[in-house]
């Protein structure tokens, strides 16, 4: 049964100009409309200094990560994951870039159609873009190598976020280290867990057809509706 108060959904924000006002219009335009919809949505936020690994202050959730993009796996995948399996009974975890702007009825008409039957591991919009159609929307199940769930906006389930922290390790590139959605992808396919494409879930939104309805997050690239940080589209 689809239940809104069952999924985290977290923004990846950051205290570091130039990105540091991205969450903030996240705040300030879809976020609040997600919030009336039933979802629980908070900002995560990167604090190396701090005592314990997760501290939740409000709508905000700091964690022990530097707040840079040298710190995105931790902030993004690693520690999230940990804090909602171990100190949550969230059955997934949505993670969206704070320069995405989310359409949040599209956003819900897109969570309840794919996880009406429950069965979602591991679901956003698959990269290589070669899994993308900027005239059309559709679904697909795949895993192979090398294929991603791009990081504007991924969702994982419980069993996903278990294996993940089981499975996800560091290579030789330390920069590589700090891909979440490559690390995480990674850790998917060579566990055999399917990941959901939803092209929906578009992380370039620089094409005419958004305005058609199609797609539910719109990236800072895309600046028609006058918003200064978005880049990203889904839904």
């Amino acid at each position: 049964m689809f239940d809104r108060s069952k999924i985290m959904i977290l923004v990846t924000g950051t205290t570091i100009e130039p990105y540091a006002q991205n969450w903030k219009e996240c705040e300030a335009t879809w976020i609040p409309e997600l919030r009336k919809l039933g979802y629980n949505v908070k900002v995560a936020i990167g604090n190396p200094k701090m005592n314990k690994y997760v501290k939740e202050m409000g709508n905000t959730v700091y964690f022990a990560a530097e707040d840079t993009k040298m710190g995105l796996f931790d902030k993004s995948i690693k520690l999230p994951c940990r804090w909602i399996l171990e100190e949550t009974d969230y059955e997934y975890y949505f993670r969206i870039d704070s320069d995405s702007f989310v359409h949040p009825q599209r956003f819900d008409d897109m969570l309840h159609q794919n996880l009406s039957d429950g069965n979602v591991n591991y679901m956003g919009c698959a990269h290589p873009a070669n899994m993308t159609n900027p005239f059309a929307t559709f679904t697909k199940i795949v895993c192979k190598e090398g294929t991603i769930a791009s990081g504007c906006g991924y969702m994982v389930s419980r069993k996903a976020m278990k294996i993940a922290l089981d499975n996800m390790k560091i290579v030789e590139d330390p920069l590589d280290y700090q891909i979440d959605d490559w690390v995480l992808g990674r850790s998917m396919w060579e566990a055999g867990i399917e990941l959901l494409h939803d092209s929906k879930i578009l992380f370039e939104s620089n094409n005419p057809t958004n305005d058609n309805e199609l797609f539910i997050f719109l990236k800072s690239s895309d600046n028609r509706a006058g918003l200064s940080c978005f880049k990203t589209s889904i839904f």
